[in-house]
């Protein structure tokens, strides 16, 4: 199976905006007091990187055009990100504050996602955005879950029908 250039393209740039997102986790793991929320952070930053690493990954096994080069990693985009990042994230900024920008960045993912499964007819590369998607979804889910308990602990641990950050 290959990829056409612009497909290839979205892969690039998914590369890229998972590289900023664990940065964005590394950062904020350093910066929340919460233990749960830098737990929380370190994994998230992980995830990210195997999802970077998955994008790379399906570029190099020969998924897209051979005379397509997978762009290394635009500094440039990569260091606007990070500044974004640091913008957002500052030594005042609050564990929860850290948690909402988290979901803001998780739902930009999910809808990219969502976007780059429309653009191909190839049901393995539908299957890719839908499996990154759903991985997104689970970021979201932990990111809300633990927001909620940081917000409200004595409600958090009475619901049901959720998923538990802690899980």
């Amino acid at each position: 199976m290959a990829l056409n250039k612009d497909l290839c393209g979205i892969l690039a740039v998914g590369e890229q905006k998972e590289r900023a997102a664990r940065d964005f986790y590394l950062d904020a793991a350093r910066r929340t007091t919460h233990p749960l929320g830098k737990k929380m952070f370190d994994r998230l930053a992980g995830e990210e990187t195997r999802h970077a690493q998955l994008l790379q990954d399906w570029a190099n096994q020969g998924v897209c055009p051979v005379d397509v080069k997978f762009p290394p990693v635009d500094k440039n985009w990569l260091n606007k990100a990070r500044a974004k990042i640091r913008e957002a994230v500052k030594a005042e900024t609050t564990d929860t504050q850290a948690l909402e920008l988290g979901q803001d960045m998780e739902r930009k993912a999910i809808a990219f996602y969502n976007d780059c499964g429309t653009k191909t007819d190839d049901q393995a590369v539908k299957d890719l955005f839908a499996r990154l998607r759903a991985e997104e979804d689970k970021h979201l889910a932990l990111l809300t879950d633990l927001y909620d308990y940081m917000v409200n602990p004595e409600l958090w641990s009475v619901r049901d029908q959720r998923s538990h950050f802690d899980s």
